[in-house]
């Protein structure tokens, strides 16, 4: 998939990390390495006045490249927004680890910042893969019976494999970032041999009911817009709590960029006043 001449995988993941870290982090801002859950993590922090609450970001990346160390500025940047301290976890990523590796880390994260922060004080979120990745990690805890967080957050969630939203064809054009082709390829790095609409890999599928108040956040050109957009119909239909923000004249998973992007600047400020809301 990732050889024949072209850069492997190794190499795909060291640029994308030292693309997403060409700037220096900005004073204030603090970077410990911790374990949360048996996953090893990263917890960011901006500024003196943290307060009590707890936000767990899940990188993007397709399940097979991204991580904590390539967030940090993102994470730098929803820290001071919200005063909180951000968790990034390292989740495992395929091929080296498919289906359900990634899921099985991430609600290991997220019971442990429960049980220590309190549901009250924690909100989950993420983009691209970590916004799909955010949703089954809370369908999944609530099927276990296990506590939810006060709230989360899905940014240009990946969340269906089979490619069935309208927008793969209607954006097929505007989106610079992910194709159909490119959407196939990870389900097959990831999933490998897993059924495409298993709710727990495309959570568009799942049950979404019983969940905590959740926002989603889109780009109008991206193909992923639909599956923010039927999650948030799903939750509607069922009885629960969702708000949809879609965004003109960005790109997929835009909010990363803030030191450059004003949009990105515009949706870590709804990001912040939405779990504000939410939060003591």
């Amino acid at each position: 998939m990732f050889g024949n001449g072209r850069l492997s995988l190794d190499e795909l993941r060291r640029n994308l990390d030292t693309m997403m870290l060409e700037s220096e982090l900005a004073e204030g801002v603090s970077v410990e390495e911790i374990i949360v859950g048996g996953v090893e993590s990263l917890r960011v922090t901006a500024g003196s006045d943290i307060d009590d609450n707890v936000l767990v970001w899940f990188h993007g990346g397709g399940y097979v490249m991204g991580s904590p160390h390539g967030y940090r500025h993102a994470a730098a940047a929803l820290s001071r927004a919200l005063g909180s301290a951000v968790v990034l976890p390292d989740y495992r990523l395929a091929p080296e680890h498919p289906f359900p590796a990634a899921l099985d880390d991430a609600v290991a994260v997220v019971d442990a910042l429960v049980s220590e922060y309190g549901p009250e004080h924690t909100v989950v979120g993420g983009d691209s893969a970590g916004g799909g990745l955010t949703v089954a990690s809370l369908v999944h805890a609530r099927d276990r019976g296990a506590v939810l967080p006060a709230a989360a957050v899905a940014v240009s969630p990946l969340a269906d494999f089979t490619a069935s939203g309208d927008s793969v064809a209607t954006n097929r054009d505007t989106d610079p970032v992910i194709t159909e082709r490119s959407l196939g390829m990870l389900a097959a790095t990831y999933l490998r041999g897993h059924d495409r609409d298993h709710p727990l890999a495309s959570p568009v599928f799942a049950d979404l009911s019983a969940l905590p108040p959740i926002l989603l956040l889109a780009s109008d050109s991206e193909i992923l817009l639909d599956d923010a957009v039927r999650i948030h119909q799903r939750v509607h239909a069922a009885g629960g709590d969702s708000a949809l923000s879609v965004y003109a004249d960005t790109c997929h998973a835009w909010t990363l960029f803030t030191d450059f992007l004003p949009r990105a600047r515009d949706g870590v400020a709804e990001i912040a006043d939405f779990a504000r809301k939410v939060l003591p």
